[in-house]
């Protein structure tokens, strides 16, 4: 379990409990001959313990996407625009007119009038305007947060019958009570 969650990296973990299993190991060995037990006539209970190993892993909290579409809308403008436009008014000859010299000859030939007429019409121009920029930037941010457990940790149950013995081994349990702390 601890290898997945610290993705396997708990070499030094491993290294530096061994080297605590063997200096236990050693300090057990030296009271044991002390007080004259080898090794053969011990009988051994080994006691465990949990700890506890708060690590960090990274995983997905999901994402943001950001897209975007096109709405169509539907506008109307009104608009106002020129044009020209051509009166002809019929007006008949008088005596008058006809008096100041407005005779010619009698037909000369095809004669024609131009006059350029202009108007206006509705241009209509689409462009792409900027209209809004949108800024999407990530920050990592720290909280603290307690894990709780529950460990659990094995200890050692002694009962002893008589006086001879009690006083053999007192010292020795209090020694390995005292040193439990050191591993």
């Amino acid at each position: 379990m601890l290898e997945k969650f610290f993705n396997g990296d708990d070499r030094n973990d491993r290294d530096n409990n061994d080297i605590i299993l063997r200096n236990r190991e050693t300090l057990i060995r030296d009271r044991m001959a002390a007080q004259g037990i080898s090794e053969e006539e011990a009988t051994r209970l080994v006691l465990s313990e949990e700890e506890l190993a708060v690590g960090r892993r990274e995983v997905s909290a999901g994402e943001v996407s950001i897209g975007k579409h096109v709405e169509t809308e539907r506008v109307r403008e009104n608009v106002t625009l020129r044009h020209d436009e051509v009166e002809i008014e019929r007006r008949p000859i008088t005596d008058a007119y006809a008096a100041a010299g407005a005779s010619g000859a009698i037909i000369e030939g095809d004669r024609e009038i131009r006059i350029p007429l202009t108007a206006e019409e509705a241009v209509v121009e689409k462009r792409v305007v900027p209209t809004e920029e949108i800024v999407v930037r990530k920050r990592s941010v720290a909280e603290n947060e307690t894990v709780e457990a529950d460990l659990r940790h094995e200890r050692a149950d002694i009962h002893r019958e008589g006086e001879a013995l009690r006083a053999d081994t007192l010292e020795s349990d209090s020694l390995l009570d005292r040193d439990r702390t050191n591993y």
